[in-house]
């Protein structure tokens, strides 16, 4: 669930032509996401879809500056993130 929170909260981008799953950590700076499996799998089930082509950000990836695609959810994505949530500990 804390993956798909990120995602909503516009945390995590793809990197560039290579689709790294990276952190957003300042306004201009990224590093490698640790879920970048995970996120990959709800992209490939249609839960995670890129932003619009307009909304590409300039970041610093170690000393270059490379583009990002921010990541967001589709309605599919939304909907899990619904269910997960409303979910109670036992």
């Amino acid at each position: 669930m804390q993956v798909l929170s990120d995602i909503r909260e516009h945390k995590l981008g793809l990197l560039d032509d290579t689709d790294r799953v990276v952190v957003f950590e300042d306004n201009d700076r990224v590093r490698v996401a640790l879920d970048e499996d995970t996120v990959l799998h709800l992209m490939s089930q249609g839960y995670v879809t890129r932003s619009q082509q307009g909304e590409v950000i300039s970041c610093k990836w170690g000393v270059r500056t490379k583009p990002v695609t921010p990541l967001r959810l589709s309605t599919r994505g939304l909907a899990l993130l619904h269910r997960w949530s409303v979910l109670k500990p036992l």
